[in-house]
C-alpha cells in the first residue's frame, strides 16, 4: 500500500538533541514521541493492508502513543488513520470478494481511533 508516512508531513528542525521535526503551525517532536508515532503508522497501515498481526498490535499501541505524545500529534495522527480507514473500507465495499479482511481491519481502526481517551 503506498501511503504517506507521519514524517512526510513535518519538516526537519535543527535540534540540539538530535532529530526534530516541525508541524506547519511550530510544533515540534522528537525522540521516543517520534518513535512511538512512526511505529503506530507501520501498524496501522499494516493492519489496514492485511496483516493480522499488526492488527493485534494496534489497541496497546494506540492507547501508548495518546497517553505519552503531546495532543496535537495524536489529533493530527487519528486524521489521518480515519481517512485511510475510510478509503479501505470503501473499497473492501465495493468488492469485498477480493478485500473482506481488509474491510474488517478499517473498521477495526476506525473503532479504535475513535474510542474516547480516558
Amino acid at each position: 500500500m503506498n501511503r504517506p508516512r507521519f514524517t512526510d508531513r513535518l519538516t526537519r528542525a535543527p535540534s540540539k538533541d538530535g532529530l526534530v521535526l516541525s508541524t506547519p503551525n511550530g510544533l515540534e517532536i522528537g525522540g521516543a514521541a517520534l518513535e512511538q508515532l512512526e511505529e503506530l503508522d507501520d501498524a496501522i497501515f499494516a493492519a489496514l493492508d492485511g496483516d493480522a498481526t499488526a492488527l493485534d498490535r494496534l489497541s496497546d499501541l494506540w492507547h501508548t502513543v495518546h497517553r505519552e505524545v503531546d495532543t496535537p500529534f495524536v489529533a493530527e495522527s487519528r486524521a489521518e488513520y480515519t481517512r485511510q480507514a475510510r478509503r479501505v473500507l470503501d473499497s473492501a465495499l465495493k468488492l469485498p470478494e477480493n478485500s473482506l479482511g481488509r474491510g474488517f481491519a478499517a473498521l477495526e481502526v476506525l473503532g479504535l481511533v475513535g474510542q474516547p481517551q480516558v
